[in-house]
């Protein structure tokens, strides 16, 4: 099996001081994503079967096996990469932290998205310019102990439809009601991640779950205005959880269970906004947008891991005494499946530097911003799709096998290319950057008539 380090193993076009463009990046950058780069070919992708159990999906073996690998992550400071210096943390810029993630997620994309868990509460408190939290959040950021953080945003009618900003997060149903000194939520959310009751994230390797950071709408007729996010403490009475979901990747490194809220009771405190339209502004610049951006660099690493694993195939496969990829048919065929992993990772990494120069290319959350996110991860979207089938096909009946990677990784960007609305999603958002936000035919009526009122899929609760 050539799945790294063989004499076909390494490729000049894939290693971090030539991939990198200086444009976007600096000397250290390109040493840290080179770091990563290492401790993913020497530790995570000799272990990536047991990320997910083995074949026959051993939950225990996966859910050790992740967490072992995070833990080490996290003592190499990836936990506290996107915390400000004066609290501790590495204060890292947006291109620096894609690229860690595209190293991650060559190795295991959902390895990578369980490190992006932490930074995601605190690029909320930083957004919020929190100060207080992000005192508050520090010992356990900059800490070596690994701890985890759940966002919690869909409900049961469709995230989507909370993520379009033509709504302006009117149809949204879970409530948030002030009473005294506190905030009070009910409702239902589905396909947080990862999610489950606090004591589960407290385990061999993991120290715990840093909150639930869920957005509720205090006001409907506010639309924008009557969003907020609140950061629920672990701890808070009145949560209860589904059992996880069953799906065809992420096993077990993204555990989704739904949450329903009854009555839990917040100190006023943990709402994270500090004025009307900041959630809202948030949710689209941190929850969305740059969301989409980091799904998109993931996707890039995808990519280049399934062309390695062609790479070293076809190398050392003979077609007549010839190596496969000496082949005209089957080097164009890599040469294509480079040309889009190429693009999607520069493409990406721009957009990266683009958002870190706001005074320049205006706020995360505007419109271009938005669209030029979701153009990063839709294209790079399509190009995983076709590294992954072409991958596969390249290493026949081999590449259908499960200890040949490619079906693992194939089942694992499908939801990276789902989430967040998916590719649909994505192209509307294009647009909307070319030409503006548009209403949809018949919506102010359709909301005032109850819209979104679906069930969702009410699964066991513990």
């Amino acid at each position: 099996m050539l799945l790294s380090g063989s004499k076909f193993g390494k490729y000049r076009m894939f290693e971090p001081e030539y991939k990198y463009p200086k444009a976007f990046c600096t000397d250290e950058d390109i040493q840290v994503a080179k770091g990563i780069r290492e401790y993913v070919d020497k530790e995570i992708i000799p272990d990536r079967p047991n990320l997910e159990g083995g074949w026959h999906k051993d939950e225990q073996l996966a859910r050790d096996t992740a967490e072992r690998h995070y833990a080490q992550l996290v003592k190499m400071g990836l936990q506290r990469l996107n915390m400000p210096v004066e609290y501790g943390g590495l204060g890292l810029s947006p291109v620096a932290r894609g690229m860690i993630q595209l190293e991650l997620a060559r190795g295991e994309i959902p390895l990578a998205v369980l490190t992006g868990k932490v930074q995601w509460a605190v690029s909320f408190a930083l957004a919020a310019k929190r100060n207080d939290l992000l005192e508050e959040m520090a010992p356990q950021v900059v800490g070596d102990e690994p701890y985890t953080a759940c966002v919690v945003m869909t409900e049961p009618a469709g995230g989507a439809n909370i993520e379009d900003p033509v709504f302006d997060f009117r149809t949204m149903r879970t409530r948030a009601t002030f009473e005294g000194d506190d905030i009070v939520i009910n409702g239902h959310k589905m396909w947080p991640g990862p999610s489950g009751p606090a004591d589960y994230f407290k385990s061999k390797y993991l120290k715990g779950i840093m909150g639930y950071w869920t957005v509720a709408q205090t006001d409907p007729a506010k639309g924008a205005d009557g969003v907020r996010m609140i950061q629920v403490p672990p701890d808070a009475k009145g949560l209860s959880f589904s059992k996880p979901y069953q799906k065809m990747g992420f096993a077990y490194s993204e555990r989704n269970c739904e949450i329903w809220f009854e009555d839990v009771r917040v100190p006023k405190r943990y709402i994270v906004d500090t004025e009307p339209g900041m959630a809202a502004r948030m949710i689209k610049a941190n929850f969305i947008g740059a969301a989409k951006l980091i799904s998109g660099l993931r996707l890039a690493g995808a990519c280049e891991a399934i062309l390695e694993i062609a790479l070293n195939w076809t190398g050392n496969r003979e077609i007549a005494g010839v190596p496969v990829r000496e082949r005209s048919y089957f080097a164009s065929i890599l040469a294509e499946m480079f040309r889009l992993t190429e693009v999607s990772r520069t493409y990406a990494l721009s957009v990266a530097w683009e958002l870190g120069h706001p005074e320049i290319y205006g706020e995360p959350w505007s419109p271009e911003m938005m669209g030029k996110c979701a153009l990063a991860r839709s294209f790079a979207a399509d190009a995983a799709d076709f590294c992954a089938e072409r991958g596969m096909e390249l290493l026949g009946s081999y590449g259908y096998s499960y200890d040949y990677h490619i079906e693992k990784i194939m089942r694992d960007i499908k939801i990276v290319k789902i989430w967040l609305g998916g590719a649909q999603r994505d192209r509307l958002d294009i647009a909307q950057a070319l030409y503006g936000p548009f209403k949809w035919s018949g919506m102010d009526e359709w909301i005032r008539q109850g819209g979104l009122v679906t069930e969702g899929f009410g699964g066991p609760r513990y």
